[in-house]
């Protein structure tokens, strides 16, 4: 629904996580948002260094923020079937998996290990590409 989609831009530009949603993942890139989509479980140790490392630096945050990102995150810690299928979508049958998703609505995967400076080369890449 679209009031949820209004709330969550609110919290999305207040560094907060939306639950995946391809409904609002599609109004997104119909609206030009870029997405970070975070597919994690909190039995995927790889998952919780990645956020910890990368996804927690202030510095990524801050660009999270000042880029307008939208973020959301996947949570397959429980196998739930529609992130399953996403993964799929994706070439994917596990975590972790990145997807940053630019203003057409066009997808990069990023690396199964994040660092800040790879998560900041994206949004990068993303930024020049939508001048």
């Amino acid at each position: 629904p679209a009031t949820d989609a209004g709330s969550g831009q609110a919290r999305a530009a207040e560094g907060g996580w939306l639950p995946y949603d391809e409904a609002a993942l599609a109004q997104f890139a119909a609206e030009g948002r870029p997405v970070f989509v975070d597919f994690t479980a909190a039995w995927c140790v790889t998952c919780q260094v990645n956020k910890r490392v990368a996804l927690r630096a202030d510095n990524v945050k801050q660009r999270f923020v000042s880029d307008n990102i939208v973020l959301m995150r996947a949570d397959w810690t429980n196998r739930d079937e529609r992130i399953t299928q996403a993964l799929a979508q994706f070439g994917r049958n596990g975590v972790p998996l990145y997807v940053l998703y630019d203003r057409k609505g066009e997808a990069s995967v990023l690396p199964e290990l994040l660092t800040e400076g790879i998560v900041l080369a994206a949004l990068d890449k993303m930024k020049e590409a939508s001048k």
